[in-house]
């Protein structure tokens, strides 16, 4: 994708975060499993940094992992997304941010499908906007609409 916006953390956006959305991006936080807006969501879009709205992860690559948070196989650009050590909660994790906003998106773990790379990221509705296939030209975001054609549609 060669979207040209430049994305960072946007000190507006975050003063307009509800605040569960700030507890998770801004202060690290976990929303709780089933309960966050997107767990669940089936429609075709790109799902975004609430923060800087760079873009993160596509429908294309959600699947049901049946943990109730937004699962994914990978994101939209690998560059797009930074992976920490997560030592909290006595266990090692590796965390998810989102390179430009510096939020809290989650983690990633390596239980996902094997067929699709194997790796599970594991992502806080909280930490996402969702910009539906019908909005991305509206909402800025038109060059991701070529994650959504296939072969046959050229």
């Amino acid at each position: 994708m060669s979207q040209q916006t430049q994305y960072n953390k946007n000190p507006e956006a975050v003063s307009r975060l509800t605040p569960e959305q700030y507890r998770v991006t801004q202060q690290d936080g976990t929303e709780r499993a089933f309960t966050g807006e997107y767990w669940d969501n089936h429609e075709p879009g790109i799902y975004v940094d609430v923060v800087s709205g760079e873009p993160l992860f596509a429908s294309v690559d959600k699947y049901e992992s049946h943990s109730g948070w937004p699962s994914f196989t990978k994101p939209i650009q690998q560059a797009g997304v930074v992976e920490r050590k997560d030592f909290s909660h006595g266990m090692i994790r590796a965390e998810v941010r989102s390179l430009h906003g510096d939020s809290h998106l989650g983690h990633v773990f390596d239980d996902g499908p094997v067929d699709q790379g194997g790796l599970r990221y594991c992502i806080n509705s909280a930490s996402l906007k969702f910009i539906h296939l019908d909005d991305l030209d509206k909402e800025g975001y038109g060059d991701f609409r070529a994650l959504f054609t296939t072969d046959t549609d050229k």
